[in-house]
């Protein structure tokens, strides 16, 4: 029976009031008498000996733990014909599941700030051998100070979760427990805060009763990576899912090329409640007006970019032969968001001296048909192929680009059925993958890359968007340039090979010849936007790996000895089209950010995708 408010519980404890009650006990609040402060009592309602014992055994393990993120132990005791009581500090603050039920989804920086604030105390938990167990919005306390606390820590062996939707299959079936067990309570946390709704079980997903539906679909102002990250740490394999809290908190991180809110909102305590946080929202560019002068002036540098694009198709012979017509059309969408960038020009004071200022990197910006992100590539010079390399990849050539925009992912399941909803696109030539038999109307696989489709499909579906297939040119600077240090890389990330940075031929790799040195879970494809620590200097994801990428240029094995300086476009004709990247089929050697390779353009492969590109304006 429960206490009632009042009670004194050991001689010591009154209690104030319950917290929280389920079948296996409560937890109240309660005065310690005795030493004259606020504390929680923990109950756990089993009377048997034996669980007793262990109670008191877990007890003194849990009494050695000492950190300022978790609330102090400070007694223990069992009542013969009750049960067993823990006492500790009680922390003073709302829990994230009141924050949830009060203001639903809640802004993704403050989110990640807590989670990774939350995943402090929880490696500590794991570097003394002990597990939570129990990680859950109601269990992260916010205080008046915004400090961030673990409370209700877990008692190992001591009951079996209800399966509320934190809690992994291991530990619902009572199989072995391990620190994966948290990371999988982490991920259905961070579920839960960006989409408002508690994620399904996990024995009824293993089962085949439900399924888990990516954040991003439930929400669409999740950003993909933190709805990758989510989906990761939920898998119903442990080894599958981050390793460590430290690397889950790491995976937290907004990638370099996704821009932070300007400001996160403090949830400072006010009477009688903490006011809301700013729902999110999507962020537009604010037209302001511009002056008289200055649209005098754009309409002249408009006109001259119009005759010099004129020039340029006149004198090019290459557009007549790619399918999909005009390059005009092809951006045809494309031109009312660079028109609405262009024109947020701030108002300019005509009395004042203009200022010199840098001009500002673009932002990136979000593809309005398919949600897709793309990231803004600054033009100038680099340095093409390797003159160690193969023999079609050399010699290295400087040549000079104008700036552009490419998609930070690889084109998803889920943005390519768009197309094919619309009629555009046709599907792919295989719904299946070599080991997802239900790969592309799968919403389990709706993050990850699409595969199965040609060059002529890719072309279309960029058309489509309003953009292109990327050049060679454009694709290796985007993979392998550090514009800070103007050096070229090997690899999108550096010099040197690292195999936990990408989808390849590893231990799960069907060939004779795989890397049996790493082993990052994945048979085939990958979720896009996985492997966070393998982005390239500009940000984009999956540049080595997972699939193979069509691009625009037509292949010829000599083309580096006699290309182009200033965007160059590949040869004019051929049989084949080019293929960059490597895939979860490549070698180390493969996937180096100058290695090619190519087909036919109507070829499609289980390991071959793509991504689009803009011109810039």
């Amino acid at each position: 029976m429960p206490f009632l408010p009042g009670e004194i519980l050991s001689k010591r404890y009154r209690i104030l009031y319950p917290l929280s009650e389920g079948r296996a006990g409560a937890v109240y609040r309660a005065w310690d008498m005795t030493d004259g402060r606020d504390v929680a009592v923990k109950e756990y309602l089993d009377p048997e000996l034996e669980l007793q014992a262990e109670f008191r055994a877990e007890v003194r393990r849990l009494s050695g733990l000492k950190h300022p993120q978790l609330p102090e132990l400070l007694d223990h005791f069992a009542l013969e014909g009750s049960g067993q009581y823990l006492i500790s500090g009680y922390v003073d603050g709302v829990d994230l599941q009141s924050l949830l039920n009060q203001y639903g989804p809640l802004p993704s920086d403050l989110i990640v700030s807590w989670l990774q604030a939350a995943c402090v105390p929880l490696a500590y938990l794991h570097e003394k051998k002990q597990l939570h167990l129990n990680v859950k919005p109601a269990n992260i306390r916010l205080t008046p100070q915004n400090d961030i606390f673990l409370v209700d820590t877990g008692l190992p062996g001591l009951g079996i979760s209800k399966g509320d939707g934190y809690s992994p299959p291991e530990q619902q079936s009572q199989t072995a427990v391990t620190s994966q067990s948290d990371i999988y309570s982490l991920g259905a946390t961070l579920y839960a805060l960006l989409t408002g709704q508690t994620p399904p079980d996990a024995l009824r997903r293993e089962s085949g009763l439900a399924t888990l539906r990516p954040a991003r679909e439930v929400n669409p102002d999740v950003e993909p990576y933190l709805s990758v990250v989510a989906s990761r740490a939920m898998d119903l394999r442990p080894d599958v899912r981050h390793e460590t809290a430290v690397e889950f908190a790491h995976a937290l991180e907004r990638p370099a090329s996704r821009p932070a809110n300007l400001a996160s909102p403090e949830l400072r305590r006010s009477e009688p409640a903490y006011p809301p946080p700013p729902r999110p929202v999507r962020h537009r560019p604010t037209r302001r007006q511009i002056e008289q002068r200055t649209i005098f002036g754009l309409l002249a540098l408009l006109l001259v970019t119009i005759g010099v694009g004129i020039g340029a198709v006149w004198g090019s012979q290459r557009q007549d032969l790619l399918p999909g017509g005009s390059e005009a059309s092809a951006t045809a969408t494309f031109e009312s968001q660079i028109i609405a960038a262009v024109t947020a020009i701030s108002t300019m004071d005509p009395t004042s001296t203009p200022t010199p200022t840098p001009t500002p990197t673009p932002m990136p910006f979000t593809d309005d048909l398919t949600g897709a992100r793309m990231i803004f590539i600054q033009g100038g010079i680099f340095r093409m192929g390797f003159d160690d390399g193969e023999l079609d990849e050399r010699p290295s050539h400087v040549v000079r680009l104008d700036s552009y925009y490419i998609d930070e992912t690889e084109v998803t399941n889920e943005a390519y059925g768009l197309c094919v909803e619309e009629g555009v696109c046709r599907p792919p030539i295989n719904r299946g993958a070599t080991y997802y038999q239900d790969y592309f109307d799968s919403s389990t696989y709706s993050d990850y890359p699409v595969i199965f489709v040609t060059w002529y499909d890719a072309d279309r579906f960029c058309n489509w968007r309003g953009g292109r297939l990327p050049t060679e040119a454009e694709w290796e600077r985007a993979a392998g340039f550090d514009l800070e240090t103007m050096t070229k890389l090997r690899y999108p990330w550096g010099d040197f090979f690292d195999g936990n940075l990408l989808n390849y031929c590893d231990e799960n790799c069907p060939r004779a010849d795989r890397d049996t040195r790493f082993n990052d879970g994945f048979r085939d494809t990958a979720p896009v936007g996985n492997y966070l620590d393998g982005r390239s200097r500009a940000g984009l994801f999956d540049m080595a790996g997972n699939v193979m990428e069509w691009v625009g240029d037509w292949y010829d094995r000599r083309y580096y000895q006699n290309s182009g300086e200033i965007n160059p476009m590949g040869p004019l004709e051929g049989d084949f089209k080019v293929i960059r990247g490597g895939s979860w089929l490549s070698s180390p050697s493969g996937v180096t950010v100058t290695a090619r390779n190519h087909y036919d353009p109507s070829v499609a492969r289980a390991n071959l995708g793509f991504r689009c590109a803009l011109p810039a304006p």
